[in-house]
């Protein structure tokens, strides 16, 4: 009887959902004016597409479906309402079948949380239809699935389940594909990636640049939009820097023209380098671990779904948010730490996740004739006594500190800088008119810049005290030239939005006067023992981050464990035998 029901409850399992037909927005023939958001699919299960149109509805997204019998099909949206305060949210959609629309406005039920919303009916009279979404607002609407199906179901929100469903429903299959065996696999093409790769190419490494973005750089693309900081010029090392020069954004500054962040230039210096293979818009998201010791990653190519896996003889995690380090079991710390454990002067009495936060730049452009952005009740409440007459970003506008998490809840951050963005713009344009009237919003990047999240524990982990008392140690390779620099929410801000702040206010005593060199022992992982990492992910208490944080910086980082990889290779070893028993050898090296 036991085994009768058990079998009963798998073949009732079976039959839960019966044939559905599953439409991945993301993967839509034309996206007409809708953006594919990649961000978020650790958090959210997968690409969607999203209508960033700053106020103006952007064109349909529209692509041909099949469906296996004609009749009539219920079916559903997987979406959100994306605003953080209490009131219905401007991104609001239609689903079109051949033109016609069909069930209610998307996007705006109040829910915050991806989920699914009911559509009701439709009469499918032909097998081939084409299916559209249509954009009303241009204010960020989202849709990530439609399902239909012939019975009313109840379907799945836990992220496993949908992607059960995705990957039996759609033509892409769920088995990884390899992608090939290198020496030195570079998970990020931020600026430490890139220097980390290009460094150990030109040695001779076989290198696997693996990057989640279509263009490399990470917060100094053009898709973020910051400038590098710090100095290449003030090295215990000489040598150092040298790569990070090739890749430099200079003066391009925050939020500038998007030809000032070399794009192109970075991607033609890492395809010359006949030693490297690159990997873009590939998302790792899991890996292979065997006695400490990382065997291969797995990834999600962000455009087509499909899956991949690169094996390797040494990794580097060079992500910004510790994504390898921590799927491989990596030590790691996140928010501060209290003054009892690192015995930092600057450090809280007790340990908290208060992280810096992160930002999303915008500008706008002077045009012959007025416009307007009119205030809508969704926006956050500026007034007359608190409001920002700026016509572009500005470094202190960020969000996430210890009310939202910096990887898990990076959507909602996102969304909040959009919202105060959009309000307080929506403020100058409707009560500034003298000065505002003129000037029309015309980029907002919807990729966020993170200043900090996850940090990976090495053998040595850089503390207050290291930087301020300039401590030497044997092994110190990396000069930092930026000082201590931490940003925590503005006190004015807290009280006006309070547990939604936007705005920040920095403590940077010794700006650019604090030159420091740390040790490579806060380059590897204390127990994955061939992980690298470098990049803002290093290990560092939260207090020292504020002074190694920066491009130029975090390049430098990826020169030295570029010139690490090389030697381990060449000796057979591990990154910690490299402190241990080739310290002279590397350092020579950075001569």
């Amino acid at each position: 009887m036991k085994s009768f029901c058990i079998l009963f409850l798998l073949l009732l399992s079976s039959l839960t959902y019966g044939q559905l037909v599953w439409v991945e927005t993301e993967l839509f023939e034309n996206r007409g004016g809708w953006i594919s958001e990649t961000q978020f699919v650790d958090q959210m299960g997968s690409p969607y597409l999203m209508a960033h149109g700053l106020g103006e509805p952007v064109e349909d997204a529209h692509t041909t479906m099949e469906f296996p019998e004609t009749g009539e099909y219920h079916f559903w949206v997987r979406t959100k309402d994306w605003v953080p305060t209490n009131v219905e949210c401007p991104g609001k959609f239609r689903i079109l079948i051949n033109d016609i629309p069909y069930g209610p406005l998307f996007g705006a039920d109040g829910i915050k949380n991806w989920h699914w919303v009911y559509g009701g009916t439709i009469g499918i009279g032909g097998r081939q239809v084409r299916l559209s979404l249509k954009d009303l607002t241009g204010m960020n609407g989202r849709c990530d699935v439609i399902c239909f199906s012939k019975e009313k179901i109840v379907l799945p929100d836990a992220l496993t389940d949908i992607e059960d469903l995705r990957y039996k429903n759609i033509s892409v299959s769920p088995q990884p594909q390899m992608l090939g065996r290198f020496d030195f696999v570079v998970v990020g093409g931020g600026v430490a990636g890139i220097c980390a790769a290009v460094q150990a190419a030109r040695l001779g490494v076989k290198v696997a640049l693996v990057q989640n973005r279509p263009v490399l750089g990470g917060n100094s693309s053009s898709e973020v939009r910051v400038s590098t900081d710090g100095s290449t010029f003030k090295n215990k090392y000489k040598s150092l820097g040298r790569i990070v020069r090739e890749i430099d954004n200079y003066e391009a500054g925050v939020g500038g023209d998007i030809r000032l962040y070399r794009d192109g230039a970075r991607q033609d210096i890492v395809l010359n380098e006949p030693n490297i293979t690159l990997f873009t818009n590939l998302h790792v998201n899991g890996v292979d671990v065997k006695s400490e010791k990382i065997k291969a990653v797995y990834a999600l190519h962000l455009e087509t779904l499909e899956k991949y896996v690169i094996e390797g003889d040494l990794f580097a995690d060079c992500t910004g948010d510790a994504t390898v380090g921590i799927l491989a079991g990596a030590n790691y710390r996140y928010g501060r730490e209290a003054e009892i454990e690192t015995g930092e002067p600057s450090a809280p009495e007790t340990a908290d996740n208060l992280v810096m936060g992160s930002s999303n730049q915008w500008q706008s452009i002077r045009e012959d004739i007025p416009s307007d952005f009119p205030v809508e009740l969704w926006m956050f409440q500026f007034s007359e006594e608190y409001h920002f007459p700026l016509t572009r970003s500005r470094w202190d506008w960020e969000s996430g500190f210890d009310n939202l998490h910096t990887v898990d809840q990076a959507e909602e951050i996102r969304d909040l800088n959009l919202c105060a963005i959009y309000s307080n713009w929506a403020f100058l344009k409707t009560f500034k008119k003298e000065r505002f009237s003129h000037y029309c919003l015309s980029e907002l990047q919807h990729v966020t810049g993170k200043r900090e999240s996850y940090r990976l524990m090495g053998d040595h982990i850089l503390t207050e005290w290291d930087v301020v008392k300039k401590i030497e140690y044997p092994d110190a390779v990396v000069t930092t030239t930026w000082g201590i620099d931490l940003h925590y929410p503005h006190p004015e801000n807290s009280i006006r939005f309070p547990s939604m702040e936007f705005i920040a206010y920095a403590e940077h005593p010794f700006k650019q006067q604090d030159v420091y060199t740390f040790p490579y022992r806060c380059l590897y992982s204390r127990n994955v023992s061939n992980l690298f990492m470098a990049g803002r992910n290093i290990s560092v208490t939260h207090i020292a981050l504020g002074t190694v944080r920066v491009q130029r910086c975090t390049g430098m980082m990826g020169e030295v464990v570029g010139l690490a990889a090389y030697l381990c290779l060449k000796r057979n070893t591990l990154p910690r035998d490299i402190y241990e028993k080739y310290l002279d050898e590397l350092l020579q090296l950075l001569y």
